[in-house]
């Protein structure tokens, strides 16, 4: 299987969609896999390639006939997955991609074959963004930056927040960057970056209550939380104090278990909360941006790579082999073109994105057409609300020399 990263801000200004001879998103992205998926690729004869659009899997295989295809040499457990770690190499990387600039808490960008999307031929390893009504992350509003499809179109919010009404509900707030839909690399695709510590924490609401606390893997099954360290005491029951005033906060060690990705099932209060995250130690991967993993069994048809032939029992691979997506949006930001002495010379009215190539901005003045240039990657300037902190816009300053 291939997995190819695509991000707009490398498009070249011409249709249909095309990059540079140059593109290579290696030197802004390092992928590795993980110690673990490096053993079981070894022990099934796998190999992994970095390429300039992502990175390919290669498995050794046998041809059986036109109507099987190819079977692997060696069998696959059907529990393998492959997890592949990824870190930024260019530090600007965010600058110039959609990418909330504040979040509650630390998060990864997470990829599955299980929580794939697909529009046409093409297949995301990021989630569907959302039809036009439906919020990201369970909120009330839209937030600048957020993307969704309307009408077979992609439309991108450009405004601080913007309500769930008959499309585009103002139309100052939406901005269609594509006339088909994409599903870009979204809010969704976030998912909280876990430590080997969790900690739960909250008012004592009921004094003496019993809690409990059940951790389920990614597929589902409880995984063993053990003892106490120095005690025959489970980790995953704790009472709270009879003193309402003594808050709940219990902590609990992770670190005997495997990286991935987990949900925590709180038992509390009459109700089960569930916090879902990744575990990863930052000592071992202190840069980790995203994960993107792969589940022998799983996931939809479509986003399969390999499945047992039960008459044959024997592995057998996809033909043609898949072919998977990570598409990243390029930034918007609100154009100022300032003098040295920074009086405004122009702002654009509507904000533009920020491109490698340049995207040939014009304005009238007397005689002609005046060609200014594009800001570049390294300043964006967000202004943020004083009370609630929301990004109202994000601002790229281009100073002009005479």
């Amino acid at each position: 299987m291939e997995v190819e990263i695509r991000h707009d801000y490398f498009l070249l200004p011409v249709l249909p969609e095309k990059y540079p001879a140059s593109y290579d998103i290696s030197k802004l992205i390092d992928i590795k896999p993980s110690a673990k998926t490096s053993k079981i690729m070894r022990d099934h004869k796998m190999v992994w390639r970095a390429t300039a659009k992502g990175f390919i899997i290669f498995i050794q295989a046998e041809f059986i006939n036109t109507a099987v295809g190819h079977a692997a040499i060696v069998d696959i457990d059907p529990g393998t997955a492959l997890s592949f770690c990824w870190s930024l190499k260019d530090p600007l990387f965010i600058n110039f991609t959609n990418h909330r600039l504040i979040e509650e808490k630390k998060k990864i960008y997470y990829f599955s074959n299980r929580t794939a999307s697909q529009v046409g031929l093409v297949k995301y390893l990021n989630k569907a963004i959302p039809a036009f009504g439906t919020t990201y992350l369970g909120e009330t509003l839209y937030h600048l930056g957020d993307i969704v499809s309307q009408g077979g179109q992609t439309h991108e919010m450009i405004e601080k927040t913007a309500p769930i009404a008959i499309f585009p509900g103002v139309p100052s707030r939406w901005q269609m960057i594509n006339t088909v839909v994409v599903n870009y690399v979204n809010p969704e695709d976030r998912l909280r970056w876990q430590g080997p510590r969790f900690h739960h924490q909250r008012p004592n609401t009921s004094p003496g209550e019993f809690i409990t606390y059940t951790l389920l893997d990614a597929d589902g099954l409880p995984v063993d939380l053990g003892f106490i360290q120095g005690t025959d005491r489970p980790q995953n029951i704790y009472r709270t104090s009879m003193i309402s005033s003594e808050p709940v906060d219990h902590t609990m060690d992770l670190s005997h278990i495997e990286p991935g990705k987990y949900s925590m099932q709180i038992n509390e209060l009459g109700a089960i909360t569930v916090d879902s995250f990744y575990l990863q130690d930052p000592k071992n991967e202190p840069d980790l941006f995203a994960v993107s993993d792969f589940f022998v069994m799983g996931a939809a048809l479509p986003f399969q790579f390999i499945t047992e032939n039960i008459v044959l029992k024997r592995w057998v691979l996809d033909d043609p082999n898949k072919k998977f997506m990570v598409r990243f949006r390029n930034r918007l930001t609100r154009w100022k073109y300032l003098n040295q002495d920074q009086s405004l010379f122009h702002q654009v009215p509507d904000p533009r994105p920020l491109t490698q190539t340049y995207s040939g901005y014009q304005i009238a003045v007397p005689g002609g057409m005046l060609n200014l240039p594009d800001p570049a990657k390294d300043p964006i300037l967000p202004d943020p609300e004083p009370v609630t902190k929301l990004i109202r816009n994000i601002y790229s300053q281009i100073f002009l020399t005479k």
